[in-house]
């Protein structure tokens, strides 16, 4: 264990999931994606201080997966294979981290996660981070990660919002 206070190693993962819940207000898919930079940064320093493995390497993946995310306009990150190759990561890094069944949640969430900022509809991307959010609450109580359990129930009501916001009261207008 390391020989930062506990309360410390919170608030780093605090300020990670703030700036993620945020994120998803504004609509806009670069602006998430660029959020989604620092989160991972920062998750991957908080996680790796609890010694939550599974959190550390697969926010290390967060990284390379926002950068391919915000290119895939380009003909070098269009690729499906990409997408494949994030998925494949994703399932496979809670067994190389493995600690106990829960370390399965996380790894469903990220390839969610993946799915939602490969694709360019933003209205499956707010399901897909509306649906992965308990399988993180979950995954952050096992792990310590009580601030990032606490944001999450946050998240969860602020997915549930944008959701509300741009899909279902959007098309209630229209009709």
């Amino acid at each position: 264990m390391t020989s930062i206070p506990f309360w410390f190693i919170q608030i780093i993962g605090l300020v990670g999931s703030v700036i993620a819940i945020t994120s998803l207000q504004s609509g806009s898919r670069k602006k998430i994606l660029s959020l989604q930079v620092v989160c991972c940064v920062l998750w991957v320093v908080h996680y790796g201080l609890l010694g939550a493995w599974t959190g550390a390497l697969i926010n290390c993946l967060g990284l390379g997966r926002a950068v391919v995310c915000s290119c895939n306009d380009r003909k070098w990150a269009k690729s499906p294979l990409w997408l494949v190759f994030f998925l494949v990561c994703y399932a496979v890094s809670p067994l190389l981290t493995w600690d106990g069944p829960h370390c399965l949640l996380l790894g469903g969430a990220m390839m969610m996660t993946t799915v939602a900022l490969w694709v360019h509809d933003m209205r499956l991307t707010r399901l897909l981070f509306l649906l992965n959010s308990p399988l993180v609450l979950l995954y952050n109580l096992i792990a310590r990660s009580y601030s990032c359990a606490a944001i999450e129930v946050v998240a969860l009501a602020s997915f549930a919002l944008a959701v509300w916001r741009f899909d279902i009261h959007k098309q209630l207008c229209k009709s």
